[in-house]
């Protein structure tokens, strides 16, 4: 399948926004990184069958969105206690550095989420260092990296047309597959992924046998309380993919399940 400049062959709006419900059986939208979104990408260069550039976007964002603080600099650097920085210039401006150690694909991430959490940030804000781990295992709350997590995910997976390139069963094959055609990390493919399906699933992320984030599915979370070892409710053993960098992802999934969740669960900023 051909991958559009917006990384899937979009034909609407739609997938900009957030559906949220209002309690009566009707969706509204309100999300503040929507409007943002759809605004960087009504001006954004599109070439068929190329991924979004990330750096063209960052180094444009200002103008696109009006803003006197523009991006002026997206840079690798030989980066030692962090993979990633933000920092705000002399001038008010601002520069992205990202490791030059990292794969292409984390590089693609880092810079939309170190993007997000400019264009998100207030006016106090001077500067932001992440580590990629803590990037891969960011909450998805009402924090400042919650908030950028979001957006960049919503940014380079919109969810419509996230839905057309996964029409069918999915597992950590195929999602691999979508990842590399996208040139983005499986984990941050599979996190979105969970942000929408109905079967009950959940994803753990592990690095050198140390669980650096769980995530499940709405239709999960009345599995808390039994234990995430997939044998219990999903009805399927995890399966597991190791990555280069000693990362391990597993991922159970059972049925579709549209029941009412049981578990508490507070709701990401940006659910959708």
């Amino acid at each position: 399948m051909a991958i559009a400049a917006y990384n899937f062959p979009v034909r609407s709006t739609d997938h900009l926004r957030r559906p949220h419900s209002s309690g009566n059986g009707t969706w509204t939208d309100g999300a503040s990184c929507y409007p943002i979104i759809e605004a960087l990408m009504a001006g954004a260069a599109r070439g068929s069958g190329a991924p979004l550039d990330c750096i063209r976007l960052a180094l444009d964002a200002a103008g696109a969105l009006g803003r006197a603080d523009p991006v002026t600099s997206v840079q690798p650097a030989r980066l030692q206690s962090f993979d990633g920085a933000l920092y705000r210039t002399g001038t008010g401006a601002w520069t992205i550095l990202h490791s030059d150690r990292l794969a292409a694909s984390d590089v693609r991430f880092m810079i939309a989420y170190l993007l997000g959490r400019q264009l998100l940030g207030g006016s106090e804000m001077d500067y932001v260092e992440c580590a990629n781990a803590d990037v891969m295992a960011m909450p998805e709350d009402d924090s400042a990296g919650g908030l950028a997590y979001a957006f960049a995910s919503r940014l380079l997976m919109p969810l419509n047309a996230f839905r057309l390139a996964l029409p069918g069963a999915v597992d950590l094959d195929v999602l691999a597959g979508l990842a590399e055609r996208l040139c983005l990390p499986v984990h941050h493919v599979a996190r979105r992924w969970l942000s929408y399906t109905s079967r009950r699933a959940w994803l753990t992320l592990r690095r050198d046998g140390v669980t650096l984030g769980t995530w499940a599915s709405e239709t999960a979370f009345g599995l808390w309380g039994e234990g995430l070892d997939g044998a219990k409710g999903l009805r399927a053993a995890p399966q597991t993919l190791r990555l280069d960098d000693g990362t391990s992802i597993e991922l159970a999934v059972g049925p579709r399940h549209l029941a009412a969740r049981t578990g508490a669960h507070q709701c990401a900023a940006f659910p959708r």
